[in-house]
């Protein structure tokens, strides 16, 4: 008898095993693309809450009804182009009915779909429908634009049409004329298939296709003519911002060769279109045939072999000659649309030290940042922010302390516990109640700490629960009966069903087990989250700043207008921006058009229009008329604290270096294009050669002016760490400062320029670069000087015990500040200060510039008495011989420093090296005599000659000197 296990699998078993598994994966995708389903509609309901939750329910209605609105029209227009297509396929005899000629892949597929052919049809027209609508929908912010288009008052010197024509309506009508062509390319290729599968199109034989076949396949050529030429037409506009020339703008190529060569392609298009229609009558491929090859070779040769050739031996060599005209509209179109023609220059005259005689020229200096944002993050931290909680990086503004206006930092308690905290912290009782900590930037104790002013006047802010931060968690959660502001933008979880939408949204199962129905929620609690959300077709600054204003506390976030479709105008340079900056994106035209101000406490947003001049900001208004507000409407405590946004000083900076209009060299079409005279952000240290050069390999993008590689080029340079922009206050205004270098010098030692930005009560920013006729220290340099005082002094001090380099006017010239810290960051040991290639340590700022300049500044910055005293060198006990190695060492400094010595001082260095190795000298004379015995003979020590104390000439003017301390 057989066993069981050799006895052959029942028919039915192995089919039910079959069935089984193909029922267990049906399932499991089936909960799986429900599981997608009801995140999808979760997300929709609890975005259309918190919509409401912030009174702007229109907002969310009008970017929803754009994005269905494209995709239903687009959808149905390619599922319509596909059925139409599928229809005269079906519809059209199959060739050799009857006669045996249908191979067996033709005769399966008809076998498969003659009882089904309108459910293919509609099956195959949604989904190719479906699919199509999807890159038209992500259209929305284009097609808004393009309804609410305005004009921008000013023309095109190529066309003559206005920019609104470039920036609103051009871009949307390529992309759908493009789209267009895709649709009927792909609709005629699912032709041909169906075609074929139906019978109908035979790839051997005497008779290959159907006379439906030829009819139906000519028009749709025709209508792919017809659009292409459409599409060629528009490109002829396109090239106002063509990357094909040295710079971004209509090249000398595009318009001697390419502007006429789309010209040429459109009567080519046309005249293909009518070959077909033609051959379609004389019931011959040949002709059509014919029509497409030179088409294909007119389209390749004209567009793109020619075009790059010309410009690779005529225009690339001679920029300057060939690209004149593009170059002047470059500069003129850059300019205007990165907002650096209305940058203010101020050439400022260096004045010596010692000419300074008004106390009043040395105001500046009373408001430099004793106290670092480190520093202040720790004092902040031991205090405990109210609550014990950690503060978060303090953000520096300017308020009234006592009777005068100072520089006070603002932090915001730590919102989010962590990761690792429970569910409980982290929703519910994460959530301080602690007022801002507050601690002055320019004023320490009378023993050198940080000083925590009064929370009063216009310092003063409810204690209260803070929901908005920078690092808050997802959401939180609101018991009932805790007393709440009224206008809290929370939403009720009062229902099953809204408490497993949040569930869904937020990806946790603790809200079903922890919230009750009479809990609120507030969610998408990150500032840059916030007005992401609110306004996604804007692009928000990086850097979110707190502001006490109105008794509260304040996020303030600036939003930017961008569109890279600008004419002739060049991409911005976005390389040195951070990640989280909205700017990271192609663009060549910028406002900063809106502010965005965040209620801490309650989570409403409101965004203020603050430059109703700007036409890209009148288009969005046009589109949410109710989404921005007057800026006549704006707390004039909040504009009092509106600083010059970081991301837009950035790339402005880094363009002005390129666009510069303080001269007449960089208006200069050759210097230009030979990259002379131009400016870049300084970097932290000092450079040993060109930042950029003619004949340096610059690595650009095709948009970047570039420079020309020679066969002697050197390798390329890569691009140093540069000096980030900071606040700082200067004539009793808040700027934000970026200082720049000469890009083409090696070792880059001297400044070119401070470019700064202040925003008024207008909100409208104002650019000003302060240019220096005189060499002045650049940021490496003086950090390199002032840190070589400050280790001579106190030995122990490193680069994370100094606070930040500050760059401060100064009697006409340009000081630079640093100051340093002691007892483990936590008290001012003193600050360093250099100006006119001095330097002077002391304990205060005050005094350093009293020293320094040689008049009281009239000001103090210690408050209750005066500040710490500054540790004098130490004099351990040396052995002979190494007292000897120490005057020899004494010695070759002093002949070091009389090389590197300047006009102010250097003679008396060389004195103090000299007296200092005399000095040394004498205890070594004093140390052989106290331990040889009488009989052995004392060597003799050589005096020092005598010094005198006469000034002597100095070498160079940018050479920066060690000075004397106390």
């Amino acid at each position: 008898m057989r066993p069981p296990s050799d006895l052959p699998r029942h028919r039915n078993a192995a089919r039910f095993g079959r069935r089984g598994r193909n029922v267990v994966l049906v399932v499991v995708l089936g909960t799986v693309v429900a599981f997608e389903m009801a995140r999808w509609l979760a997300r929709l309901a609890t975005d259309s809450w918190w919509f409401d939750s912030l009174g702007q329910r229109a907002v969310l209605s009008t970017m929803s009804r754009a994005r269905v609105e494209l995709g239903a029209v687009s959808g149905l227009l390619a599922a319509c182009v596909l059925y139409g297509c599928l229809l005269v396929v079906d519809r059209t005899l199959p060739l050799g009915r009857g006669s045996g000629q249908i191979d067996q892949l033709v005769a399966r597929y008809q076998v498969l779909v003659a009882e089904h052919g309108l459910a293919v049809r509609l099956m195959a027209s949604g989904a190719f429908g479906a699919i199509a609508a999807l890159p038209v929908a992500a259209r929305w912010q284009q097609w808004l634009l393009f309804r609410h288009a305005v004009s921008f008052g000013k023309v095109d010197d190529v066309y003559g049409f206005d920019l609104g024509f470039f920036v609103f309506r051009l871009p949307f009508l390529l992309f759908i004329v493009e789209w267009l062509f895709t649709v009927l390319m792909v609709a005629s290729l699912l032709s041909l298939a169906a075609h074929y599968l139906s019978g109908t199109l035979h790839l051997v034989g005497p008779r290959r296709a159907a006379p439906t076949v030829r009819l139906h396949l000519s028009v749709l050529i025709v209508a792919m003519a017809l659009v292409r030429a459409v599409a060629y037409w528009l490109h002829r506009y396109a090239l106002v911002t063509s990357t094909r020339g040295y710079v971004r703008g209509l090249s000398y190529t595009d318009e001697h060769h390419v502007r006429p060569a789309l010209g040429l392609l459109v009567l080519v298009a046309l005249t293909a279109a009518l070959l077909v229609g033609v051959g379609l009558r004389l019931r011959s491929w040949r002709l059509p045939s014919v029509a497409m090859a030179l088409w294909a070779v007119v389209a390749l040769t004209s567009t793109a072999v020619f075009p790059a050739v010309v410009q690779r031996v005529v225009s690339r060599d001679a920029p300057s000659v060939r690209e004149r005209g593009v170059i002047e509209r470059n500069l003129r179109a850059t300019r205007f649309a990165l907002g650096l023609d209305t940058a203010h220059l101020d050439t400022v005259p260096v004045v010596a030290s010692d000419a300074v005689r008004e106390p009043d020229a040395l105001a500046n200096l009373a408001d430099v940042r004793l106290i670092s944002t480190g520093v202040a993050s720790l004092a902040m931290t031991s205090t405990g922010g109210g609550v014990g909680a950690p503060a978060m990086l303090p953000e520096v503004g300017r308020y009234v302390v006592g009777d005068r206006t100072e520089l006070v930092y603002v932090g915001v308690p730590a919102s989010d516990a962590g990761a690792k905290a429970g569910w409980t912290v982290r929703h519910r009782t994460q959530v301080t109640a602690a007022a801002p900590a507050l601690v002055q930037a320019s004023a320490v104790t009378a023993d050198g700490r940080a000083l925590s002013p009064a929370a009063r006047g216009k310092l003063a802010v409810r204690a209260g629960p803070i929901y908005v931060a920078e690092d808050a968690a997802p959401y939180a959660v609101i018991a009932a009966g805790v007393p709440q502001p009224a206008a809290l933008a929370a939403v009720s979880a009062a229902s099953t069903a809204r408490r497993v939408a949040f569930a869904l949204r937020f990806g946790d199962i603790g809200v079903l087990q922890h919230v009750n129905d009479d809990d609120r929620l507030l969610y998408v609690r990150k500032v840059a989250d916030r007005v992401r959300t609110l306004a996604p077709f804007l692009a928000w600054d990086a850097h979110a700043y707190p502001v006490v204003a109105d008794g509260q506390l304040q996020w303030v976030v600036d939003g930017y207008t961008t569109s890279d479709a600008y004419p002739a105008a060049e991409r911005a340079d976005t390389n040195g921006l951070s990640r989280p900056s909205g700017l990271r994106r192609p663009f060549n035209y910028v406002r900063n058009s809106v502010k965005a101000v965040l209620d801490a406490h309650t989570g409403g947003v409101t965004l203020y229009a603050s430059d109703p001049a700007d036409p890209v900001l009148a288009a969005w208004s046009g589109a949410f008329p109710r989404l921005f507000e007057p800026w006549a409407s704006l707390s004039g405590d909040v504009k009092a604290q509106l600083r010059y946004p970081l991301d837009l000083l950035r790339l402005q900076s880094s363009m002005w270096g390129r666009y510069r209009t303080d001269d007449s060299l960089a208006g200069d079409v050759p210097t230009f294009a030979e990259l002379k005279g131009r400016w870049t952000d300084a970097p932290r240290t000092v450079v040993g050669q060109p930042l950029v050069s003619a004949t340096t390999t610059v690595s650009v993008t095709p948009t970047t002016a570039r420079a020309r590689t020679t066969t002697s080029a050197a390798p390329a340079v890569r691009k140093p760490a540069m000096v980030e922009p900071s606040y700082a206050v200067w004539d009793g205004r808040m700027v934000a400062v970026v200082p720049m270098v000469a890009a083409d010098r090696p070792n880059q030692q001297n400044l070119a320029a401070l470019v700064a930005g202040t925003v008024g009560t207008d909100g409208v920013p104002h650019l000003q670069i302060r240019r220096l006729d005189a060499p002045v220290p650049s940021p490496g340099a003086a950090r390199a000087a002032l840190m070589s005082e400050i280790v001579a002094i106190v030995p122990d001090v490193t680069e994370d015990d100094v606070g930040e380099l500050q760059a401060v006017p100064v009697a006409g010239t340009v000081a630079w500040a640093l100051p340093w810290y002691l007892a483990a960051r936590k008290q001012l040991g003193g600050v360093a200060l250099l100006a006119d290639g001095k330097v002077r340590l002391r304990a205060s700022i005050e005094s350093a510039a009293q020293a320094l300049f040689g008049v009281d500044p009239g000001f103090t910055t210690a408050r209750g008495g005066s500040g710490p005293t500054l540790p004098a060198p130490s004099a351990p006990e040396l052995t002979p011989a190494e007292l000897m190695a120490k005057a020899q060492d004494l010695y070759r400094q002093a002949a070091q420093r009389f090389a590197v010595a300047d006009q102010a001082g250097g003679i008396a260095r060389l004195k103090e090296a000299f007296q200092a190795a005399a000095e040394a000298a004498r205890r070594l004379d004093e140390t052989v005599k106290a331990t040889v015995p009488p009989s052995v003979a004392a060597p003799t020590t050589t005096s020092p000659p005598a010094v005198s104390t006469t000034s002597s000439t100095a070498p160079s003017p940018s050479t920066t000197s060690r000075g004397t301390t106390t």
